[in-house]
């Protein structure tokens, strides 16, 4: 009888603690999913399709700030509907903000973050960049550096820089719909990564 009652003592104790304490614990599993390095000049500029418009604003930003060495940027996405692709919608986006044409490269094939990374790649090494700053959505940045990094081996350094200003909040995300839906959309995808890698 003593033992059973330690036992719903104990089960009490810790349902209160996780009650208590479950949003410093749902916080720190959000941001576990932010990785950002120290920014630093790279060769050129990677901004990966997704979201609307943050992305490519906060590349866009960061280009006009001169971090992009050989004044490129890449935009990485593939096709969206008809002849349209993320790539080339998110250039048409930086024109209007400003960004020369010439300055733009498009890698348009890719479907998944690791496509992204393997087609970025191929652009990379065609024109010798050797360093690339990576922009993407916070709660994508950890996973995107990953893949980037696992993929671009040791030859091309990756600089992580998620965007500062996004609609995402790590701050109680668990209460908002659409950053639920991220959060766990995107611990899916990590854990595929964690058990199959990059292919």
């Amino acid at each position: 009888m003593f033992k059973i009652l330690k036992i719903l003592i104990a089960f009490v104790l810790i349902t209160v603690l996780l009650y208590l304490g479950h949003g410093f614990i749902l916080e720190k599993a959000g941001r576990y999913l932010y990785y950002k390095d120290e920014l630093k000049p790279a060769d050129v500029i990677v901004i990966l399709s997704g979201e609307k418009t943050e992305r490519v604003e906060y590349g866009v930003k960061l280009f006009k700030e001169g971090w992009a060495r050989k004044d490129r940027i890449i935009f990485s996405g593939g096709p969206v509907v008809w002849k349209y692709t993320w790539a080339s919608l998110m250039k048409e986006q930086a024109l209007h903000l400003g960004v020369p044409d010439k300055a733009i490269l498009l890698e348009e094939k890719s479907s998944s973050t690791e496509e992204n990374a393997r087609y970025t790649k191929e652009i990379l090494d065609k024109h010798g960049y050797k360093t690339c700053i990576l922009v993407t959505s916070p709660y994508h940045s950890k996973r995107a550096s990953k893949i980037f990094t696992k993929i671009m081996g040791d030859k091309i350094k990756i600089i992580s820089a998620p965007v500062d200003n996004s609609w995402f909040s790590f701050e109680q995300w668990w209460e908002r719909k659409r950053d639920r839906k991220a959060v766990l959309r995107e611990y899916s995808k990590l854990l595929w990564f964690w058990i199959y890698g990059a292919q």
